[in-house]
Order: C-alpha cells, then structure tokens, then sequence
C-alpha cells in the first residue's frame, strides 16, 4: 500500500506540472504548475539555506541568457511595431516557472520513491499519461466523473463538451498532443536503451502497453500524439537495429521483439474488437487515427485539421516584417494558427531563429547527463519543429524535467549537475 501511495502522489505531481490546471476553490489566475512551482521555490531555498551556498547548473543559466535573449528580442518587436502584444515577452517568466515547477514536481517523486532519475522520470510520465487518458474516457462517458472533475478543477467543459472533444484533468487540444507526442519518446528510450528494462519481459510489457495506450487514446485527445508514436516508432526500430561486435543479436533485443509483438498483438486485436462493438470508440479512433482511415479508404493522407492548415500558410510582405516582425499573433490578427508564421509576424526570423537556437541547445547539452541520449536529443529536436508546421508550442517542459533530475554518471541522492557555480 506504501508503494501504491508513493506513485500515486509521484504521478499527481507530475500531472499537475505537465498539465496545468486551476481549481475551482482557487483564484483563476493560479494553477497546478504554479503550485509546483512554489513548491520548488520553497525547496531549493530551503537547500541553499542548509548548504550555505547557491547551486544552479550552469547550463541552466545558459538556456535561462537565451530565454532572455528571445523575450527582449520579443519586447523590441512589439514596441518598434506599437502594438504591445507581450504573450511572448514574458516567456522568461514562464521558463523561470517551468524550471521551479519541474524541481516541485522531482522533488515530490524523490521524496515518494527514493529516486529521482530518468527511468523513475519515464515510468511515472507513462503512468500519468495512461491516468490522463483513462479519466478522458471516464468524463465523456460517466456523468459523475465528468461533474466531479468539473466540481474540483476548472477542466473547460463548457468549452470541450459542445465540439465533441475528449479532454483530462487540463489535458486537452493539441497542447496536450505534444506533451504525449514528447513523452511517448521518452518511453521508446527506456525500451530500448535501459538495460534493466530489456532484462525483464514485465517491464518492456509495461512501457510498452502504456505506449499503445497513450498513442491510441491520445490520438483521440489530440491527433498530434500521433507525431510522436511515429517518431518514437522510427526511434525504436532505429536503435535495436545495431547490432553487437561481431554482428550478433543481444539477448535483451530478442526479448524486446518478442514481448513487443505480443503486446502489440493484443493491444490491436483488443482495438479492432473496440472498434466493432463500441459506437464510443469507433467515432474517437476514426478521429484521431483520420488520416490513415482516409489513406486505406480513398489512398490519400488527409484530414480536415491538415486541409485546413493548407490556407494558413500566410506570410508577411515588407522586408522589415520578415526580419523584425509586426508585433502581431494569432488566428484573429492574421489567419493563421501555424507556428512559424505566428513566429515570424510576432518577432520575425530572428526571434524565430533565437527561439530555434534555445530549443536545440536545451536538448544538445544534455547529451553529457545521460547515456546514449544523443538520438533522443534529434528526435525531441524534430517533434519540436515538427510541431510548429501546425501550433505555436514547445516542448520545454521535458527539457525542465531533464534538467533537474540526477545523471546517469551521477549517485541517485544527488540533486545537482557536476558543473555549477558557487556563490
């Protein structure tokens, strides 16, 4: 029962910093992630009190320059354009936010578990995921769960409810579909480079299942989970095809195939038994999964989300506008809802390129912290770049949870990066 409550806690922390959410007995302006944030704000204090000194990983400060970097460039577009538009200039505040509430978040699972390291991170990303997707299913087809969560959380029902959207505890949209497109490839990760995971046919059977789960029910959340199930796909099938000195097969890759295949066996007879028998569940898959129902169907990859991104691909038409930007954002200002345009009207290509410098050097300086992370590092590159061809979000909420558990070359009690300064 310990245990039990241990993940219980450990996923809570991590669902209310990776999906932020206000509750109904609080003021609108504050959420869960500003929670955890106050939470590590508290800790970190209280650590430096104790060590009588500050501890900050200097590649964290690096990325917080950047972070400043893009919001003052950010701050002289709007005001040279005069238009004041600061959702974007105060996106150092909001990394100071992700950071402080991803230290919240592994703090409260160091503190449930003992451990405060990439698999434990993975193993209860997963399990907040499948907890997110399990209560979406629960609220569209339980009216107590539905008018419980309502009761609790601000969930934006009267929002989702009418469009016929599947939506969590603050899961929802295609911001919701990134965060499981990012997770799903830290899963991949553990399968195939954790060798305890590879040594035990439960834990790839776990990983795995909740993979599925996430790719299937999350696509009926937002169809952009299915990004990352195909580049964590591509990123499995990418690293078990190296093979050992002197081309021979490791015992845990036979055992990866063969746990996969029955796993994947069961979970797509199980969906194409739900698919038949279950109204719910035909009209959700057939949403998420569109495109490949269209391919099989008419032999064209569409959907009305992508026919209609088609017309957003707007640009602006003075040389200035596409240096500096015009200060402007939004749907509403100038029709469209891709990222790089939005990104470009906003601040112009250098913000973007700013931007674009922050995101790849979050990912590339990890690659020091963790064994064989240079692959995962592309691939999370790719989805955030990826993204951006149809919403403007990021994925930094990985890389704020990456740098603030323990290395791979660090003892598990440990709390800080090698390289940090001293004051």
């Amino acid at each position: 029962m310990k245990k039990f409550w241990a993940g219980f806690w450990s996923a809570v922390a991590m669902s209310f910093f990776v999906f932020p959410v206000g509750f109904t007995f609080l003021p609108e302006s504050l959420n869960s992630k500003m929670l955890m944030a106050g939470l590590g704000l508290v800790v970190f204090l209280y650590r430096c009190y104790i060590n009588h000194r500050i501890e900050i990983p200097r590649y964290i400060l690096i990325s917080g320059i950047l972070a400043s970097c893009f919001s003052l460039w950010c701050l002289y577009s709007v005001t040279s354009a005069g238009t004041y538009e600061m959702v974007y200039v105060h996106y150092m505040k909001s990394f100071f936010t992700w950071i402080l509430g991803a230290y919240g978040a592994c703090v409260v699972m160091q503190w449930c578990t003992g451990k405060n390291d990439l698999p434990t991170l993975t193993r209860y990303l997963a399990i907040m995921s499948v907890a997110q997707c399990v209560i979406a299913i629960l609220i569209d087809n339980v009216a107590f769960v539905s008018s419980l969560a309502d009761r609790i959380f601000r969930t934006g029902s009267s929002f989702y409810k009418p469009g016929g959207r599947l939506y969590g505890i603050g899961c929802a949209l295609d911001v919701a579909g990134v965060r499981f497109a990012a997770i799903l490839l830290l899963i991949a990760h553990q399968i195939v480079q954790n060798p305890e995971v590879g040594k035990h046919s439960k834990a790839i059977a776990s990983l795995l299942t909740g993979f599925l789960i996430i790719t299937v029910v999350g696509s009926m959340i937002s169809r952009t989970t299915s990004v990352g199930a195909g580049l964590g796909l591509a990123y499995m099938a990418i690293a078990n095809s190296s093979l050992r000195r002197g081309g021979f097969i490791s015992s845990n890759q036979v055992r990866v195939f063969l746990v996969s295949f029955v796993v994947i066996f069961f979970v797509v007879m199980t969906s194409v038994y739900l698919y038949n028998s279950s109204g719910f569940f035909h009209e959700n898959v057939r949403f998420g999964f569109e495109g490949f129902f269209n391919w099989v169907e008419t032999g064209e990859f569409r959907t009305h989300s992508t026919d209609h991104l088609q017309t957003m691909w707007v640009w602006p038409t003075t040389q200035r506008g596409w240096l500096i930007g015009e200060g402007i954002i939004g749907v509403l200002n100038i029709g469209s809802d891709i990222g790089y345009c939005n990104f470009v009207f906003y601040c112009g290509l250098i913000g973007l390129t700013i931007f674009s410098i922050y995101f790849i050097y979050n990912q590339l300086c990890l690659n020091g912290k963790f064994r064989n992370f240079i692959l995962l590092s592309l691939f999370l590159i790719a989805l955030n770049f990826i993204v951006w061809c149809k919403v403007m979000t990021d994925i930094f909420f990985v890389d704020a949870l990456l740098f603030c558990i323990a290395g791979d070359t660090f003892k598990d009690n440990q709390d800080y990066l090698m390289e940090s300064i001293e004051a």
